[in-house]
């Protein structure tokens, strides 16, 4: 029977007003663009659509039986669990994981304390924080939970007792209309059954089974039945009562929102909802199965418990997830043998500097080298790793670079703080926008800096931005165009000779650049004045010299024929036209005065802010291997102490600098001199910022853990002997967790191995 109602009768005025004594199903159909609610109002979404009603049998899910007897009726093979345990393809899952190696030892103390406490009831939440990898779209979040079974391993846990199970909400997960008719809670343990136990193992697909299978009455499910039912089916091939463990992973958190499933408290989200559904249940003591979860999404924001007004519902510890070194990209591009061969075309390795250390941009570029590649061939032809470039490009950077949240003069101003050492708070604003809104858009990465005040976080942005902001040509204030031209410069000086040139070969060069970058980004930033605690953050230097303040004036690189010394004059000539020159004291001048070799310098010189007197500041770039020692320091400062005639007659001011991004430093005892400052490696990134990643900020290899094609260019020889003497280290440094520790060591090895290569050591390095 098919009656048209109003939604005021009663049901009983349907049937002649005779009482109604059996149950009766109503299917309530409701037009295309009306609300949908019971008696409240419900959030929807542009694309939602109206709540549905389970189509499945009753079944009694606190029952662990019935349960699992309902669900082993629905599977195409009874034994099978976790059919399809990946949500990547396998042509992601082929290259190897690096970088991550802080993130998964993180991850793995959050679930080492989740399971010391898990035997104890009305645990602290707090103490059991849950791990959540965030950031930019790219970054590799999903592949960290693929790498569930990396970190379990980690915990020395028995494999047979770990189960791993994802549960995403995208690519073929979204949200279901049923959904709606239930809680978060009950939505969410229905996705983690379904995809343990009948995902790629069941007639329907995961849509179509939602809709038609999934119980009448299924949002009566509990997390803790779920897991239950999860923990009987394992036992079935477990025998005993060893404690078990189930990995799960929740991806694209962020999208849970979308399910529009009934809410407890209308003022709470409902991934905070499922969150503190997943925490109670860690500290409860109904299963002999403990469960480790890890969160995977973009928005930070909506997931960070410190949002929270009563943080202690639950704890979330941010994974370290961050930019790949372009070192870390050779070493999983290396990883395997089918893209090994690209990293011998200069082009190729170009442009993987290029998609400035994210992973999916990478994987997805070197995937379209190999569409190229003809039979028996394994050099891809120059206009076809242009064409592949340019695919990824449009792909993804290109949605990156033209997020609708912002304008390209945020975007500048984004960069600007990304290079300027300057560091920010994620409740801050610029130009009107949070800058957790703008890590939640997956812009930038927010890095805690633990050296600074609570809240302080430096800011991480691919190279990708930079090299575009300095293609702009049309920007809106003379300060945002010097900062695009000392971001041309460097792409012209280094960028484009990187792998015609090794690393150290362009380090002095790179190092001017820096210097106009980060005068020229202070200044979009609207800073006339600064510390020189600000403008070289991280350097060691003394409370007095910390305290001077300068003026800043657009800069740019300036490469000139002088040696800096007693007879630098006041105008300089240009490197390549000796008749052209400049006056370096005014006019903001980064002075370099060649490249690799010996005595080469980075000058320039500001305007003292109280006295308006010259401040010249002078950096040498020293290669001290081994410890860097006090008395290095001493005798590299002592040999600075010379400033041009002309200057030191008008009472200016001289700035000494020594970087050494080679060695560890040994300088915790050392009183750096007034009007002095140091740089070693330890404090690389915090001066660098975002810089830090390019490849010319350094100009060593360190032997220990450096990439194949790295270690290839310290080794001389043919091409199989070189192969092989690297294969051979990369073998000792698997066996020893210390490596070598020194040039003589590791030419003794060469020589024990009878290996037949040379040895150029004046770039090596052995610190691990």
């Amino acid at each position: 029977m098919v009656v048209e109602v109003d939604p005021a009768d009663e049901i009983g005025d349907v049937f002649g007003g005779a009482p109604v004594k059996k149950t009766i199903h109503v299917l309530v159909v409701v037009p295309k663009d009306a609300g949908v609610g019971v008696g409240q109002d419900v959030e929807r979404d542009s694309m939602s659509v109206p709540a549905a009603v389970p189509m499945g049998p009753d079944v009694d899910s606190s029952s662990c039986d019935d349960l699992l007897a309902f669900l082993e009726s629905e599977m195409t093979n009874k034994e099978a669990t976790v059919s399809r345990p990946h949500i990547l393809e396998a042509v992601s899952l082929q290259f190897r994981l690096v970088g991550r190696e802080e993130a998964i030892t993180t991850a793995a103390k959050c679930f080492c304390d989740i399971i010391a406490l898990s035997g104890t009831a009305a645990t602290d939440r707090t103490k059991q924080a849950m791990p959540v990898c965030s950031g930019i779209s790219g970054l590799g979040k999903t592949r960290m939970l693929e790498e569930g079974g990396t970190i379990l391993q980690k915990m020395k846990l028995d494999p047979k007792h770990v189960v791993r199970v994802i549960v995403p909400y995208f690519n073929g997960f979204s949200s279901q209309p049923v959904e709606q008719s239930m809680p978060i809670e009950a939505s969410f343990s229905w996705r983690l059954l379904h995809r343990f136990f009948l995902d790629n193992n069941c007639t329907f697909k995961f849509a179509e089974w939602f809709k038609l299978r999934l119980p009448r009455n299924g949002s009566k499910l509990t997390l803790s039945d779920a897991i239950k039912v999860i923990e009987r089916k394992v036992r079935q091939r477990v025998q005993g009562r060893e404690m078990l463990y189930l990995f799960l992973g929740i991806d694209e958190y962020q999208k849970i929102e979308k399910v529009n499933a009934s809410r407890k408290d209308p003022n709470t989200s409902l991934l905070r909802e499922l969150v503190e559904t997943i925490g109670a249940f860690l500290c409860s003591k109904s299963s002999n199965l403990v469960v480790l979860p890890m969160f995977a999404g973009t928005d930070l924001g909506v997931i960070a418990s410190g949002s929270i007004a009563n943080s202690s519902y639950y704890v979330t510890e941010r994974l370290p997830m961050t930019l790949l070194t372009l070192d870390q990209v050779f070493t999983f591009v290396e990883s395997h043998a089918d893209f090994a061969g690209f990293l011998r075309q200069v082009q190729i390795c170009r442009n993987l500097f290029s998609l400035g250390g994210v992973p999916r941009w990478v994987v997805e570029y070197l995937l379209e080298l190999r569409s190229c590649l003809q039979s028996g061939v394994d050099v891809v032809p120059l206009n076809s790793i242009n064409k592949c470039f340019v695919n990824v490009w449009t792909k993804y950077v290109e949605a990156y670079l033209s997020s609708p949240l912002i304008e390209t003069q945020t975007l500048v101003r984004l960069a600007a703080v990304a290079v300027s050492g300057l560091t920010v708070n994620p409740q801050d604003t610029i130009s009107g926008h949070k800058w957790s809104r703008l890590r939640d858009s997956s812009l930038c990465l927010l890095i805690p800096r633990e050296s600074s005040t609570v809240g302080a976080c430096d800011v991480r942005v691919p190279y990708t931005l930079l090299a575009n902001i300095g293609s702009l040509k049309t920007l809106a204030t003379k300060a945002e165009q010097d900062f695009a031209t000392a971001l041309m410069d460097m792409s012209e000086m280094v960028d484009s000779t990187m792998f015609a040139l090794q690393p150290w070969q362009s380090w002095e060069v790179f190092g001017a650049c820096f210097y106009a970058v980060r005068i020229n980004a202070l200044l979009v930033l609207g800073h006339s004045t600064v510390t020189l605690g600000d403008l070289l953050p991280g350097t060691r230097m003394s409370g007095e010299t910390r305290n001077i303040s300068v003026k800043l004036v657009p800069s740019r690189v300036f490469r000139c024929a002088e040696a800096f010394g007693p007879s630098t004059p006041r105008l300089i000539s240009r490197q390549i036209n000796q008749l052209e020159k400049i006056d370096w004291t005014s006019s903001g001048c980064i002075a370099v005065n060649g490249d690799s070799g010996a005595g080469v310098d980075i000058f320039f010189a500001l305007k003292d802010a109280a006295t308006d007197n010259v401040v010249v500041f002078v950096d040498q770039r020293k290669r001290q291997f081994g410890k860097f020692q006090p008395s290095h320091a001493a005798n590299y400062l002592g040999k600075l102490s010379v400033c041009p005639d002309f200057l030191v007659k008008e009472g200016a001011r001289l700035v000494r600098g020594v970087m050494n991004c080679v060695s560890a430093p040994n300088l915790a005892t050392y009183v750096v001199p007034r009007d002095c400052f140091l740089l070693s490696r330890d404090e690389t990134e915090q001066f660098h910022g975002t810089l830090a990643y390019h490849p010319a900020c350094t100009p060593s290899i360190s032997i220990n853990s450096a990439c194949k094609t790295a270690l290839k260019t310290l080794l001389r020889g043919s091409g199989k002997e070189v192969d092989e003497a690297v294969e051979e280290i990369l073998k000792k440094r698997k066996e020893s967790s210390e490596g070598f520790s020194t040039s003589e060591e590791l030419r003794s090895f060469f020589k024990v191995k009878r290996l037949k290569v040379r040895f150029d050591d004046q770039y090596a390095e052995f610190s691990s």
